[in-house]
């Protein structure tokens, strides 16, 4: 029977792409979580165009530390295609878990928050003077089609993000160089 004494290294386990963009998702779906609970606390809304660059800002930090945190657990190594990976692995958990959550709070706390994001899409159409029957119309498109475009959408913009931020933070190994 072998045994190890504590002068034996450890194994370098190198952390996963996945791994590290699904822990930092969740940190970020805390943070928009949290983020959002403020603005309806103060009286806004979390789906206020004007402050949602915020969460961008939140978005892009926590991306560049994910980053960091995967060269730090693999030699300071990260390629573009990791890098993005890792986006991806980042916008599909902390949508999912937003998107979660505001679906519960949407049908279960505060179901008119919901009715007051549509009214002013509608104040926004009568103003461009659409027809009544052309505003039903989108009105019921848009309440069908927001929770596939919500995923679809917050997926699309982190790994946007990811392939941005990417250029900058990666570090290929020298036997990617060429």
């Amino acid at each position: 029977m072998e045994t190890q004494n504590a002068t034996t290294p450890e194994v370098n386990n190198p952390v996963t792409a996945r791994s590290v963009g699904l822990r930092h998702g969740l940190i970020l779906g805390l943070v928009s979580i949290i983020f959002s609970l403020i603005l309806i606390l103060i009286g806004d809304s979390p789906f206020n165009r004007s402050i949602s660059w915020v969460n961008w800002v939140f978005v892009i930090a926590l991306v560049v530390i994910a980053h960091k945190r995967f060269k730090d657990g693999n030699n300071g190594y990260m390629s573009y295609g990791q890098g993005v990976g890792i986006s991806f692995w980042i916008s599909l958990a902390s949508t999912v878990l937003g998107g979660i959550f505001l679906y519960i709070y949407i049908t279960a706390i505060d179901p008119g928050l919901f009715d007051a994001v549509f009214e002013q899409q509608i104040q926004a159409m009568e103003e461009k003077g659409m027809p009544d029957d052309q505003i039903e119309m989108g009105i019921n498109i848009g309440k069908m089609m927001f929770w596939p475009m919500y995923l679809i959408g917050g997926i699309f913009c982190g790994v946007l993000i990811g392939l941005i931020v990417s250029i900058f933070t990666q570090k290929k190994a020298p036997e990617q160089l060429y």
